[in-house]
């Protein structure tokens, strides 16, 4: 038996929208920070048959529907065929069993699905050892083939997830551009409601390329905004950081707008609070800046410095939830246990 444990990510150049939805190849690449919580720990060891078993944080078991178990079977299933292009068809030889315990509570408006499927792909990881010694740019293959952004997220510290090209099941991968340890930020997350949205982040990537605006998203990243990125993360200049993620951010939330059908994430306490967090930056001088994933919850990026008065303006915002986070070091294997047979 296997256990591992990881964390979401916080995206900074946004992946929305696949070239392959079976796949999760996505059009355009993307960038993110992982986050050093909160956690999902997942045990996984071989089994006759897909069995899998999810907590949630008070430690009540959560009734899994169909479809969530399937996502899983689909997952594993993608995954053998993987390690079977990389020479190793038996190394899952019949099924798995996956034990699930996250420390994310539902509906927060963190990528949940990257914290989760990145832990699995490192499980996975741990439990093949014995047969084939998989690099973290493999095992983030596999995460991705569960949740697009899951691939970013088996990596620690800034990982780009790199588009590619063509159709095979590897051509897009995570690849990590600094550590954790070379720029800690914090990731102060406001979330105006705890309700489930109506329309998942896997649905939402189905109608992308419906919108008129996504080929010139798709080109602005591809074109500049990706390494403009970068290159700020590599240099810590956090005033071209806030620049070009809080244009991403408000492209992504216009492309997912004018889709067909429209998906309207944003709500009138969202903008609430990025519109205050423009007034503090600019009326103290703080290095702070916002972005959003597909719903409500704003995520407020900021340094040490400005980190007090950020934490300050959030737990101020009336009827939300606070969660903080900063810099973290991706997916990690927590213990591996030989079981007799």
């Amino acid at each position: 038996m296997t256990t591992a444990s990881s964390s979401p990510n916080s995206a900074f150049i946004k992946y929305w929208g696949n070239r392959n939805n079976p796949l999760r190849l996505p059009v355009a690449d993307s960038f993110s920070m992982s986050l050093d919580g909160p956690t999902v720990e997942i045990d996984i060891e071989h089994s006759d048959a897909l069995k899998v078993i999810s907590f949630n944080p008070d430690g009540t078991q959560l009734e899994l529907g169909e479809k969530h178990v399937n996502r899983f079977g689909k997952t594993l299933d993608m995954t053998k065929e993987y390690l079977t292009k990389l020479g190793a068809p038996d190394a899952i030889p019949a099924s798995v069993s996956i034990t699930v315990r996250s420390n994310i509570p539902p509906a927060v408006g963190l990528a949940s699905s990257a914290a989760v499927f990145s832990c699995l792909a490192k499980a996975i990881q741990g439990l093949v050892a014995p047969v084939i010694e998989l690099t973290n740019d493999q095992t983030s293959v596999i995460g991705r083939l569960g949740s697009g952004s899951a691939g970013r997220s088996v990596h620690g510290g800034f990982v780009a997830l790199v588009a590619g090209e063509g159709e095979e099941i590897d051509s897009s991968y995570g690849k990590q551009f600094a550590d954790q340890n070379h720029w800690t930020l914090h990731d102060i997350i406001v979330v105006p409601t705890m309700l489930e949205k109506k329309v998942g982040s896997t649905e939402g990537h189905a109608t992308a390329q419906t919108s008129p605006g996504y080929n010139d998203r798709v080109e602005a990243i591809m074109s500049r905004r990706q390494q403009e990125c970068i290159d700020a993360v590599l240099k810590k200049d956090f005033e071209k950081l806030t620049a070009v993620c809080e244009e991403d951010v408000l492209d992504m939330h216009h492309v997912m707008q004018t889709s067909n059908p429209p998906l309207n994430y944003l709500t009138d306490d969202t903008h609430r609070i990025t519109n205050g967090i423009i007034e503090l930056r600019i009326s103290e001088h703080l290095p702070v800046f916002y972005t959003m994933d597909a719903g409500p919850t704003v995520q407020l990026i900021c340094t040490d410095e400005s980190v007090d008065r950020v934490r300050e303006f959030a737990y101020a915002q009336e009827g939300c939830k606070v969660f903080e986070a900063k810099t973290g070091g991706g997916a990690r294997i927590v213990r591996e246990v030989a079981l007799s047979a």
